[in-house]
């Protein structure tokens, strides 16, 4: 796979990248862009973009630029710090290195080793990653949102009748999105359905308490703190839920016994009859079933 020189910088504020071929999705526009130069480079667009650096370490920029007449390739400190990564400089043999770091549970660990010229910039080799592939988008996509959500988000289809009907807004049809390059997040929550089970409803009347359904998730990506998963328990009847942030799926046990105890004193008119969990050996120890025996669940 071919390898393209890049300059590590940290004075730009975008990553301005040559070639289209990083690009996940790309917005086409012509804008002008500082440089070193002055305000003459033109961009073709921006979006996101993945590289790989020569080590393999993949660098995922939210908001690159696409320059093609850049006579350098340039990836910003501000992207590889936002991916989670440090960069520190290191001096061996009279000779200056930049080193990308990342912490893990056994301490700091050197993912890159970057040299330098002897004019001091520091580069590196970049590659693509080999299931990118791009997407062009529209130009015109925060004008389209705001007239989307402006008009009570009307499909795409109704959103091109109301602006060739009307004035008073710069949206042209030629510049409107496919269905497959927008997605409204309102519109796709409103659409939703979510219908009980007549059946079970019919054959299975449950009383609040009387069945609760229990699972754990995780691990959570980023951490909540020192939490790695959490669990959520829902009485089946009245939809009731809590959630518990464990950092161990081996603290599930006494969490669900806190629970249990919280639930009896507040509710004494209840019974907990059933507690329904997968198979997971948190939920399967002998130490699980005599407790539930002992309470008559």
């Amino acid at each position: 796979m071919d390898e393209e020189m890049c300059l590590v910088d940290s004075d730009t504020t975008n990553s301005i990248l040559r070639e289209i071929k990083y690009f996940q999705t790309l917005t086409k526009s012509k804008e002008n862009v500082l440089t070193i130069a002055g305000r003459d480079a033109v961009i073709a667009g921006s979006r996101r973009a993945i590289i790989t650096l020569p080590v393999g370490t993949t660098i995922t920029i939210e908001d690159a630029l696409l320059y093609p007449d850049s006579t350098r390739t340039l990836l910003s400190y501000r992207d590889i710090r936002k991916n989670g990564y440090h960069i520190e400089t290191h001096h061996q043999n009279n000779k200056e290195f930049l080193l990308i770091t990342k912490d893990n549970e056994y301490g700091r660990h050197t993912l890159e080793r970057i040299p330098s010229t002897s004019s001091g910039l520091y580069y590196s080799y970049i590659k693509l990653v080999q299931h990118v592939a791009y997407k062009v988008i529209f130009q015109n996509v925060n004008a389209f949102q705001t007239w989307h959500d402006r008009l009570g988000h009307p499909s795409i289809g109704m959103m091109r009748k109301i602006t060739s009907n009307s004035v008073g807004h710069s949206l042209t049809n030629a510049k409107f999105p496919q269905s497959s390059d927008y997605t409204c997040t309102a519109c796709a929550t409103g659409k939703l359905i979510l219908r009980p089970s007549s059946l079970k409803i019919k054959v299975e009347p449950l009383n609040f308490l009387e069945r609760i359904l229990g699972d754990i998730c995780g691990p959570i990506n980023p951490l909540s703190g020192p939490f790695r998963y959490f669990m959520v328990l829902i009485d089946a009847s009245t939809r009731w839920s809590h959630v518990s942030l464990l950092s161990t799926r081996n603290h599930a046990f006494a969490k669900i016994i806190v629970q249990v105890i919280k639930l009896k004193a507040q509710h004494l008119d209840y019974q907990i009859k059933s507690i329904r969990m997968d198979n997971a050996a948190e939920f399967s120890s002998r130490a699980f079933n005599d407790y539930c025996m002992a309470l008559r669940i």
